[in-house]
């Protein structure tokens, strides 16, 4: 009996020895010996020599460490050149700790030390912006640029006479899905502007305009889901919060949210979590809970007088928020883009003048995400 416990304690190791000096093989028979004392490493876990078998000493894939015999669980292999510290990509130290920065990856994924593709193109991790007067641009804020470019203009022919843009999304594969006032949805193509219509059913449910946004369903995942917020025109401040099935466009409501003024523009990441741009006198920003529609995190923005236009989009760890307003005081309306770094609060004007009354902007999963 007493050899049977131990041989059930042993099977943990690659073998054993009992009490009285026998070798007991593990579990299937097969005897691994070693010498007394020595270290290595295997699948993730640090082992050591005892009594002529292998034992595990830490698992330190468990903690999300390299090993290293001579040092253990380290942030770092010592025979490694370069490591991932989230999106960045730094060297590995002589002891295991993380040593410099070597480069950040701002539209790809790092991975075993380098920057690698996700699948994605390089046009889907732009920002997309749709104004009142059908102009499609893009908007890149890489290296600081806040570079604007004008693509083309969408021909889509609406129910409504003159209907302009109301919101706007971006999905994985590049394409626009643009609403227009009247609530008819449209898949336009970002190169030359032609539109197709969707399956969406205007006022289906009582959304009739609403702001929009991918997010991914899990950190990394390729799939994703279009959310939505808004109501009948004219009662879009008592919308709800909303998911559209890309396939089938059936609407399934989460519930309300807590607004201070008007309702919001949505936006969404690669890793999954949701955002809310609500202008008004006491504008901010918001992470919203996807299942219950509660504001998880909240950043005051500064007040820039009434607003008539607003869009919203995230990239790279911050929020860019396209607004247009009058001043108080002021006799003309006045365009511009600002950004809030979530990081610390504050919130600068990148655009102090833009050209455009941008009334959507899209920006697809596939977009930088530095947390």
């Amino acid at each position: 009996m007493k050899r049977l416990v131990v041989a059930a304690f042993c099977v943990l190791f690659v073998g054993c020895a009992s009490s009285d000096g026998e070798f007991i093989p593990p579990e299937g028979g097969v005897i691994e010996q070693c010498t007394q004392g020595l270290r290595r490493c295997n699948n993730g876990m640090l082992e050591e020599c005892r009594s002529s078998a292998w034992a595990v000493v830490e698992r330190c894939v468990d903690q999300g460490l390299a090993c290293d015999p001579n040092d253990g669980c380290v942030s770092c292999a010592p025979g490694d050149e370069t490591t991932c510290v989230g999106t960045e990509v730094h060297a590995c130290n002589a002891d295991g700790s993380i040593g410099a920065l070597v480069e950040t990856c701002i539209t790809e994924a790092c991975s075993f030390g380098a920057c690698v593709s996700d699948g994605c193109s390089a046009e889907s991790k732009l920002i997309y912006l749709v104004d009142d007067n059908f102009n499609l641009l893009s908007f890149s804020p890489a290296n600081d640029a806040h570079e604007f470019k004008l693509l083309t203009r969408p021909q889509c022919h609406t129910s409504v006479p003159y209907a302009t843009p109301f919101s706007m999304a971006i999905d994985r594969q590049g394409k626009a899905w643009v609403l227009y006032w009247g609530g008819e949805l449209f898949y336009v193509n970002l190169k030359t502007g032609q539109c197709a219509p969707t399956n969406h059913v205007p006022k289906n449910r009582g959304y009739e305009l609403f702001g929009m946004g991918f997010v991914s369903d899990a950190p990394g995942s390729d799939d994703e889901t279009l959310y939505i917020f808004g109501g009948l025109e004219g009662a879009i401040n008592q919308g709800t919060l909303a998911t559209i099935d890309a396939s089938t466009f059936q609407i399934d409501t989460i519930g309300s949210l807590a607004l201070k003024d008007q309702s919001p523009e949505l936006t969404g990441t690669g890793n999954a979590k949701l955002f809310g741009y609500f202008p008004g006198t006491s504008a901010f920003v918001a992470e919203i809970n996807k299942s219950t529609g509660a504001f998880v995190q909240e950043w005051p923005v500064p007040d820039v007088g009434v607003v008539t236009a607003w869009a919203f989009a995230h990239w790279g760890g911050r929020f860019y928020i396209f607004v247009t307003a009058a001043a108080p005081g002021a006799l003309e309306e006045k365009s511009m883009v600002l950004r809030l770094d979530p990081s610390d609060g504050s919130v600068d004007t990148v655009v102090e003048d833009m050209p455009y009354r941008v009334v959507g902007a899209g920006v697809s999963t596939c977009a930088p995400t530095i947390d």
